[in-house]
């Protein structure tokens, strides 16, 4: 076959298009329930839909979707029961670093891009949370700083971060706004694989106690004058960090506002 140019007919050019297979589907796949359990769709206790529900729903293979239930069962965070009585259950909401590490590629988003991204998200999530929260959205942002100031000094980090980041999931759920909390997802995770050294040793759980307790009370308050205000802080607090350092390795710890 030939196609028409403005001088005739000229041979067809051979295709540039080949099909595609991504052999990280299933790592998409671990995101996306690992989100589903951070946001608070399903906790600890609940029953995951079905193999083939998930996958009708994620338009993959059943495969596909055995394939991630095996890693985050392997990561302790499903258990998975076969028989009548079997299923999917959610075993734990704090998702291993290791894990996290899996699911990016190192080539995604720079550290800069995803604090970049951060800002506009997670400002507006702030803004929309004033407006739309409800009492028990305030008491889950409440319950993770009260668990977070609780944590001994000697525990571990990464426990540390998983209550700092469910306040911002919590605060994402106030924002009754799926996209923008995939959105903050997304960049808490990429952040996280890329500064790990950063909250393992350097960033102080008090600041960060403080700077939820003000981001609270300014939800709680609705102005948005006070939202915005707080959440620059918030932000600036890690954005700092990283500047002072000036590049994307080591970071030092950012003076509090």
């Amino acid at each position: 076959m030939s196609e028409e140019g403005s001088d005739g007919p000229r041979p067809r050019r051979p295709s540039a298009f080949r099909p595609m297979h991504d052999p990280r589907m299933h790592e998409r796949v671990v995101d996306q329930i690992t989100f589903a359990i951070r946001s608070g769709l399903y906790r600890v206790g609940d029953r995951l839909p079905s193999v083939e529900q998930m996958a009708n729903d994620m338009q993959v293979s059943k495969p596909t979707v055995g394939e991630a239930i095996r890693v985050l069962s392997e990561f302790g965070v499903v258990q998975s029961r076969r028989g009548v009585h079997g299923g999917v259950t959610v075993a734990s909401d704090n998702i291993p670093i290791t894990l996290l590490r899996l699911a990016k590629s190192p080539a995604e988003s720079s550290l800069r891009e995803l604090l970049e991204a951060r800002r506009p998200v997670e400002m507006e999530i702030a803004r929309l949370a004033a407006a739309r929260a409800i009492p028990e959205d305030l008491e889950a942002m409440q319950d993770s700083i009260d668990r977070l100031v609780s944590e001994p000094a000697d525990s571990s980090w990464t426990v540390r971060l998983h209550f700092d980041h469910f306040f911002h999931y919590a605060m994402g759920r106030a924002a009754r706004s799926d996209l923008l909390a995939y959105y903050q997802h997304q960049i808490l995770e990429g952040i996280t694989v890329l500064m790990e050294d950063y909250f393992a040793h350097v960033e102080d759980p008090a600041v960060v106690a403080r700077l939820h307790r003000r981001t609270l009370d300014a939800i709680r308050d609705g102005a948005l004058v006070n939202v915005d205000r707080v959440m620059d802080e918030h932000l600036a607090y890690l954005e700092r960090a990283v500047e002072a350092h000036g590049a994307e390795g080591d970071v030092t710890s950012p003076s509090p506002a």
